[in-house]
């Protein structure tokens, strides 16, 4: 229209645009909206469509474990949509522009958008369609991840869109690690516009990051490439174990040690100190790496990393991966608010965990005083949940009431700075209050400077706690009430503190287990006691692959890692000063592939394979394209109940998961608290009734060639390392 405009240009993939149903933006008609009514309005929508029904949220439920990612490499991105966003750039009147974009290695539509505009407020958009092609193209299809030892047939899909395209050479470079089998070249004919596939086999070898696969078509003058990045990752956890040395006084001390695991998974580091070992880093490596994702798992894995670089001399790249887990732990906690403030154990779950709800609070409330920015509103709703619960908790005995979880919520408030005196008062009159709940309220009373009251609460309490029926509702044992009134010895300086400090870390140092709860809130106390306390200085040199390092800190504790070359290594340590330093070797590594033991401790586990119909298979020979499904059986053998089952399936690299939760999800969340699908696993969360039995069922797919490791199911109880259940893994095929 002869106009001088301004405008800008957005080129985007047409299937990312459809998951959204996205449109081009109408500017003039947003600009000129009416306005919104202002009055506060309310939404009673989930209340509706969920009271008779399944959970709305747990529909689309994707779950949790992901705050170890800060501490692993980039993993595979498999998939690269055009994203290209272009201006602003002003056009005068009567002129035209012409924009050339780089259009990535895609194949597909693309819309570009355009919106414009004018000083004199005239708008205007427009879009347009385009599908990207070329006389020739590749497509390959792999699985989702590979395992090691596995022997996997990859597609290339090659196009031939013009006539032109007759004898075409397909080449593909998988790197050292996928081990071809045969040619990695094949020649084939065209006799009309179409499309053929190419197979090439390899077999999988173990290595520690990411591999891209290169496949590269060319003929009649015409070339196409394609690049894919898959995970080549090793089923079975991780595993690590440590070794103490003791260092005296201007010494020197040689290490010998022998890696264990597959190559690509080992890994280790040593720990000075110059306190009782604890075994600071083995329990931190616990924590972050622990598989699963709720309220409390999530808080843990964070919460004693606050304070690692107040204890510890640890590198610059260690404190980076350590700010970066916390933050993901954070912006995750914000998905477990519910409308009322508290936080529920799963993301979406329809009701409010006490115990989690002060523990994530009381850690965020940390990060908060150590610089961290927490989620708009987060706070202000969370206080509204902890002064409304604060102020109906009455002392009398049910089965969902005890005195331990106002304690905590009362101490989380005080160190919020909005204290509740009165619940407080009346929580401290309270008859029979037990151990744990007058360590926790006397640090409350610390907190907001009534100290003579605190200390006169600590008189009456001791160390000498026992286990609780309530325990389960907290997540707590004894080791994990004896951490609380720790920290809270620290807060006032009690003479107790060190004996109880030498006792936790003899504990820790041990090759006991302990929860993510027990471990964490351990790591919490000693780090702020070492804090607090101070600890002797160190002066260490080591060598580790001829590479001489020289460790010189006022902190108590230093941390490094250690280089691994071969199955064999050694380090040569040497204490500098006239003091005891004690080192310990941290190693961590995972089993090959089809060594996990079948073992049964009050659970059970039974798993039987059906085809579409529901009849019996025997999975360890499919065809490609077999629907499948997996019914998994948990069966409790004990005359108690249980609550926080995992159970974990992970299936071949090869079969897929046909993830239809948002069709017939009822078939799985009736039984399941929660469920969280992956590419390569469905991990089921539950409790389980005394001498009762849960079945669940997960959609599968042989998707792809070859030759592939089905790993053995397991459940476990998250916080009893006495009960569990997994089944031993085979190898299976899929075959034309």
């Amino acid at each position: 229209n002869k106009k001088p405009m301004t405008y800008s240009i957005a080129v985007v993939d047409d299937g990312l645009l459809d998951l959204t149903r996205f449109k081009t933006p109408d500017i003039h008609s947003s600009f000129y909206a009416r306005q919104a009514l202002g009055v506060k309005t309310f939404d009673i929508f989930d209340d509706v469509m969920g009271a008779y029904s399944i959970s709305v949220d747990n529909i689309y439920a994707i779950g949790g474990g992901g705050i170890a990612e800060g501490s692993k490499n980039r993993k595979a991105q498999r998939f690269k949509p055009v994203v290209s966003y272009l201006g602003p750039f002003t056009l005068k009147a009567g002129d035209k522009a012409t924009h050339e974009i780089q259009m990535p290695n895609y194949v597909g539509l693309v819309r570009t958008m355009l919106i414009a505009g004018n000083a004199n407020s005239a708008y205007g958009k427009t879009d347009k369609t385009t599908p990207v092609r070329k006389p020739l193209m590749v497509l390959t299809s792999i699985p989702r991840k590979l395992s090691p030892g596995e022997t996997v047939t990859i597609p290339v899909t090659v196009f031939a869109m013009e006539k032109k395209v007759k004898n075409v050479k397909v080449s593909i470079d998988a790197g050292k690690t996928l081990e071809p089998i045969g040619a990695t070249s094949k020649n084939i004919n065209f006799n009309s516009v179409g499309e053929q596939i190419v197979n090439f086999d390899f077999i999988v070898n173990p290595t520690k990051s990411f591999q891209t696969i290169k496949v590269t078509a060319s003929g009649a003058g015409e070339k196409a490439t394609s690049e894919t990045e898959i995970d080549v990752e090793n089923p079975n956890p991780i595993t690590t174990k440590s070794s103490l040395y003791t260092i005296t006084e201007n010494q020197s001390q040689t290490i010998n040690f022998s890696t264990f695991g597959t190559s690509g998974t080992n890994s280790a580091f040593i720990e000075f100190s110059t306190l009782p070992p604890m075994d600071f880093s083995k329990r931190m490596e616990y924590l972050v790496s622990y598989p699963h994702g709720c309220v409390e798992q999530t808080t843990s894995a964070a919460f004693p990393q606050l304070f690692l670089a107040d204890v510890m001399d640890i590198t610059f790249e260690k404190k980076k991966e350590i700010e970066k887990n916390i933050k993901s732990a954070i912006k995750k906690l914000n998905d477990f608010q519910a409308p009322n403030g508290g936080l529920s154990y799963w993301p979406g779950y329809g009701y409010v965990d006490d115990w989690g709800s002060s523990y994530a609070g009381h850690f965020l409330l940390e990060a908060k005083q150590k610089g961290y920015q927490l989620p708009l509103t987060f706070l202000s709703n969370w206080l509204r949940y902890q002064k409304n619960e604060s102020k109906k908790w009455s002392n009398v005995a049910t089965r969902y009431n005890d005195d331990i979880s106002q304690a905590y919520r009362l101490y989380t408030l005080a160190l919020a700075q909005q204290p509740e005196l009165a619940a407080m008062n009346r929580l401290r009159e309270t008859k029979n209050l037990s151990n744990e709940a007058k360590w926790r309220l006397a640090a409350a009373y610390a907190l907001v400077g009534k100290e003579a009251i605190a200390r006169d609460l600590t008189k009456t309490a001791n160390i000498n706690f026992t286990s609780n029926s309530y325990d389960y509702r907290t997540y707590g044992s004894v080791f994990r009430n004896r951490a609380m009134a720790l920290e809270t010895m620290v807060l006032l300086g009690d003479s107790q503190q060190r004996d109880l400090a030498l006792s936790l870390a003899k504990n820790l140092s041990s090759q006991k287990w302990y929860s993510t709860q027990e471990t964490s809130y351990a790591l919490l106390a000693m780090a702020k006691m070492v804090s607090k306390n101070g600890g002797k200085s160190m002066n260490i040199t080591f060598t580790n692959n001829s590479k001489e390092t020289t460790v010189k800190t006022d902190r108590a504790i230093a941390q490094r890692s250690v280089t691994i070359s071969s199955k064999e290594g050694q380090l040569l340590v040497k204490n500098n000063q006239n003091n005891v330093i004690y080192a310990t070797l941290t190693q961590s590594g995972k089993l090959p592939v089809g060594q996990e033991l079948s073992q049964q401790e009050k659970l059970s586990i039974k798993v039987n394979y059906l085809d579409a119909v529901g009849k019996s298979i025997n999975v360890s020979e499919l065809r490609q394209g077999t629907e499948l499904q997996a019914q998994i059986t948990v069966y409790n053998t004990t005359n108690d109940g249980y609550e926080n089952l995992a159970l974990t399936q992970i299936i071949p690299s090869g079969w897929e998961i046909v993830n239809t939760s948002y069709v017939d999800g009822a078939n799985n969340t009736s039984s399941a608290d929660y469920i969280d699908t992956r590419d390569d696993r469905t991990n089921f969360y539950f409790g389980l009734g005394a001498k009762k039995s849960k079945t669940f069922t997960i959609k599968l797919n042989a998707s792809f060639l070859g030759n592939y490791y089905l790993p053995g199911t397991q459940v476990e109880a998250m916080y009893d390392s006495t009960s569990y259940a997994r089944n031993k893994g085979e190898w299976i095929k899929v075959v034309r």
